[in-house]
């Protein structure tokens, strides 16, 4: 279902919530039905597209295509970073606006998350580049055995060991190590913003 501009589909019934300003798109699951909006850019609506089809196919292969199937025969969840990080990395595998935050989070974060601590927004980002670690290491063919696997073993933990050889565990040590070797020469190359900006806000006393 495709709205003319954003306005209108944060007036969308399809889905019973309010459409925020970030929202640049939806799959409900009830229907597996998909809710876009498009605003003027080509670009931007094809990557939507093809994000919230990751989305609609995940849907369609692991909970049937609806909510009442969902309900009847899965007792797995994709978890956010897979399902989210996935839609990204197949819609854009790589881009200067996920290189800048996971940029920032190797270098400026006093620790890195697990895999399974990737929620909000780091979903999205960090998400995306965890599958491109993995892709890098396995290839591309190893997405759609993962999904099989979660569908074998009805366990998302279980099909990463079983698919990948190693648990979830190593996989998050093996991206931390990928994500140092990476970005962690940047440090001497680039300013600390310490440096060079004074901060106005004070998070503590908000």
């Amino acid at each position: 279902i495709i709205y003319n501009s954003h306005n209108d589909f944060q007036q969308t019934n399809v889905i019973g919530m309010y459409m925020e300003e970030g929202i640049g798109g939806v799959t409900e699951l009830l229907k597996n039905r998909m809710v876009v909006p498009f605003d003027g850019s080509l670009h931007e609506f094809k990557h939507v597209i093809y994000h919230e089809l990751v989305h609609v196919f995940i849907n369609d292969r692991i909970y049937g295509g609806s909510l009442m199937n969902m309900i009847k025969s899965s007792n797995v969840i994709v978890p956010l970073w897979m399902n989210e990080g996935l839609a990204e990395y197949l819609a854009d595998k790589w881009g200067v606006n996920s290189d800048m935050w996971m940029r920032d989070l190797a270098i400026n974060s006093n620790q890195m998350p697990d895999i399974n601590q990737l929620n909000g927004y780091l979903a999205y980002r960090g998400g995306q580049s965890v599958w491109k670690y993995i892709t890098s290491k396995w290839g591309d063919e190893v997405i759609a055995e993962i999904f099989n696997n979660i569908i074998k073993y009805g366990d998302i933990n279980k099909a990463i060991e079983s698919t990948l050889g190693i648990n979830i565990d190593e996989l998050t040590n093996q991206w931390h190590i990928y994500l140092k070797k990476q970005y962690w020469g940047d440090i001497e190359i680039r300013d600390d913003v310490r440096d060079i900006a004074r901060q106005l806000t004070n998070h503590e006393t908000l």
